[in-house]
């Protein structure tokens, strides 16, 4: 999956950057498609001498520096800028690995940047494996600009203006350095906007607590919401996790700026069971309602009465379950309806927890009522775990998906006092003897199902 999402430059190609073909290239030829601050055309490769290879890394980080883009390897333009001819370039493994080497060496820090090659149908590979075809370099716009590219044991800062490349003066670079950590600190407050707002919306049970993911990509995204919604209303009716925690949506709805789905099928205000909140920008929060063990098994102890000591002893796995379901359908909705990108900010926790809800980690795997992690230490405070993963990520089912899991899990374990959850693994395995019977076969399913390696080791 190609990083840069540009609902200008798919307009322009015709196409998805990942559906690219030699015709939608040859089709800027026919419309005499002019460069432009996310579109630049070179008729022949940059070459291996040291000024080209400055040219290249130069090229990446004015769009990285700047709004993102593609450099298009292959394609004649005239004195206008506009495309006018595609003979193409000789394209391999090779080259592409030549020029990633380049920018990674040239520029810092390295943005993201995907190449892409592009075969014409009608030839084949000669003896030193080349084929004639077009090289596609995009480039999103980073969140970590300035780039700074190596030219004569000094950095220059190079951005783009128009179809043309310029550097930015001294104050820019102040400028620019100063609105990094803003855009880092803006992610920050997002996120917890996010967060209460979807919390705000949640029914508060005492047989269950929730589990509440959300995330917030650096590079915002734009989703159409009258376009995103019949889909998305019929796509989300099937099972919201990735085991079956007995919950499925039964609403959906359009709120402001985002779409709502919950487990609630009534008209009542606030959500059961299950929550989503998916933004236009691509930000978005999950909320699962994990069964509170606690109360269970306090009032067997106490010969049917109910509790009301207000403790909770909420169930590993179901947290674990809740924060890869989570994960998924966040790293969707950023990376597939609002085509967002880059690095997401994420995060989970427990709610409520506090002092009228002591809480605690349990697990039901010895066959009783709910067994507590952390012997009888219930607290009445614990603060978000918290992490970074890319978008792509988390956007589809495999191994990375798991590791990004596995870092919430066991932060927010450690909030209280459980060292290491042990259900996910910090190299994207699952261990299966920290799932119960009742869900052991069916996460296995799952993790196969997907080439994720399945671990009878324990912690």
């Amino acid at each position: 999956m190609v990083a840069l999402r540009s609902r200008r430059l798919e307009s322009i190609f015709g196409t998805a950057l990942d559906t690219l073909a030699s015709h939608h290239i040859h089709a800027l030829v026919t419309a005499g498609e002019q460069e432009a601050f996310d579109l630049d055309f070179k008729q022949t490769l940059y070459g291996g001498k040291d000024q080209e290879k400055r040219a290249l890394a130069g090229d990446v980080a004015a769009l990285a520096n700047t709004g993102g883009g593609v450099i298009v390897l292959g394609v004649e333009e005239d004195d206008q800028a506009r495309a006018t001819k595609a003979p193409g370039v000789g394209i391999s493994d090779a080259e592409v690995a030549r020029m990633r080497q380049s920018i990674a060496s040239l520029v810092a820090p390295m943005p993201v940047v995907d190449i892409l090659t592009v075969p014409e149908p009608t030839t084949g590979v000669g003896d030193d494996d080349t084929q004639q075809g077009f090289i596609v370099v995009a480039v999103p716009s980073s969140p970590g600009a300035p780039h700074a590219v190596l030219i004569n044991d000094g950095l220059r800062f190079p951005v783009r203006n128009g179809a043309t490349t310029r550097y930015l003066s001294e104050p820019e670079v102040a400028t620019a350095y100063r609105n990094r950590f803003a855009s880092a600190q803006r992610q920050g407050q997002r996120i917890v906007e996010v967060e209460r707002e979807a919390i705000s919306r949640l029914a508060m049970d005492d047989s269950y607590a929730w589990v509440i993911v959300s995330l917030v990509p650096d590079l915002p995204g734009d989703m159409i919401l009258q376009d995103a919604f019949r889909a998305w209303e019929m796509e989300i009716r099937r099972r919201p996790t990735i085991t079956d925690e007995g919950v499925g949506i039964h609403r959906t709805r359009v709120g402001r700026r985002r779409l709502l789905a919950d487990g609630t099928s009534n008209y009542a205000a606030e959500s059961r069971f299950v929550s989503l909140e998916l933004h236009t920008d691509g930000s978005g929060a999950f909320a699962l309602g994990v069964s509170n063990l606690g109360s269970r098994r306090a009032t067997a102890q106490r010969g049917g009465e109910p509790d009301d000591s207000g403790r909770q002893v909420v169930t590993d796995e179901g947290i674990a379950a809740g924060i890869v379901s989570g994960l998924l359908q966040l790293g969707r909705h950023a990376r597939d309806r609002a085509a967002a990108g880059g690095t997401a900010l994420i995060r989970a926790q427990l709610h409520p927890v506090g002092e009228s809800r002591p809480t605690t980690i349990g697990h039901t795997r010895l066959y009783g009522m709910g067994e507590t992690r952390t012997g009888e230490q219930y607290q009445v405070r614990a603060d978000p775990a918290e992490a970074a993963a890319a978008v792509d990520d988390l956007a589809q089912p495999g191994p990375a998906l798991i590791e990004a899991g596995a870092l919430l899990l066991d932060e927010l374990g450690q909030a209280f006092g459980v060292p290491e959850m042990g259900q996910l693994t910090r190299d994207g395995r699952i261990r299966r003897g920290y799932w119960s019977s009742s869900r052991q076969s069916e996460i296995v399913q799952w993790a196969e199902a997907y080439r994720i390696e399945v671990t009878e080791e324990g912690i």
